[in-house]
């Protein structure tokens, strides 16, 4: 049985993204784990605060964590625990999702101000650090299935296999049609995503509804966010690119950008290279 973890700090955002996840958890008879990761106040740690103190707000937020897992498991009828943590929030999930094996993790997204969108949040941050598909629900989406998905596809990254089994396991998992969806300034690289060995090798495809669309434009963004719209698709897949230190001078994530812009939920799906 897969187990999914859900992401949360009790805001707007993060509660409809649980809601979203325990309806796709019913479904699918997943697993629930919501993962919290505590913070202290700056006046908490300013008063140089005692050790009693830490220990009452962690039973306190415990407690908390332990009422909401047992509200959603009763009302979605699925089987949820809980993680509470502390420290770095990377590495504290990473620590949730080894002691798990989680599948994927589900996150809320809210929409940005300017300043959070030039600096990031956890969200971006979990994009590019988290070696697990991440889906991302923005706060005013509700879980009504995953009927047809568009998988945003770039032909000068190279797409792994282990990135491509995971595609291919959501896209089954889910019984979707899938759009593979292209965009380029160069004609030249239409070619090389019809015959992109990565994507016609290795699997039986007469088992899934897909089709390739291909255009040529220099606005990538704003053409993959009319494609979703045209599309009426539920999901948006795409797979982040990490860019080096140079390269993140001159370029920014596309993935990230649309998991603050994105309409419809974002599926991130890793690379994992290393």
């Amino acid at each position: 049985m897969k187990t999914i973890i859900v992401c949360t700090d009790f805001s707007r955002e993060a509660e409809n993204a649980l809601h979203y996840a325990a309806s796709m958890a019913k479904e699918n008879q997943y697993h629930i784990v919501l993962f919290n990761l505590q913070s202290i106040s700056i006046h908490a740690l300013n008063a140089q605060a005692s050790a009693d103190f830490f220990y009452e707000q962690t039973l306190k937020n415990q407690k908390k964590l332990g009422e909401k897992a047992a509200a959603i498991s009763t009302l979605y009828t699925v089987k949820t625990g809980y993680h509470l943590a502390s420290g770095n929030f990377i590495e504290e999930l990473n620590t949730c999702i080894q002691a798990i094996n989680c599948d994927f993790i589900v996150m809320g997204m809210a929409e940005k101000t300017l300043e959070q969108r030039l600096l990031g949040n956890t969200v971006t941050k979990a994009i590019h650090r988290i070696k697990k598909p991440i889906l991302i629900v923005p706060e005013h989406i509700e879980y009504t299935g995953i009927r047809k998905m568009l998988f945003a596809y770039d032909t000068h990254k190279s797409i792994t296999w282990s990135a491509m089994n995971d595609i291919y396991y959501f896209i089954n998992e889910f019984n979707s049609e899938v759009e593979v969806f292209n965009v380029s300034e160069r004609l030249e690289d239409f070619e090389e995503v019809i015959h992109d060995i990565d994507l016609n090798s290795g699997y039986d495809l007469d088992d899934i509804k897909y089709s390739f669309k291909m255009i040529q434009s220099i606005e990538i963004i704003k053409a993959i966010e009319e494609e979703v719209k045209l599309t009426s698709a539920d999901l948006l897949t795409m797979v982040p690119y990490r860019y080096n230190l140079v390269e993140s001078l001159f370029h920014r994530s596309k993935t990230a950008i649309m998991a603050y812009k994105n309409k419809v939920p974002l599926l991130s799906i890793p690379l994992n290279i290393d």
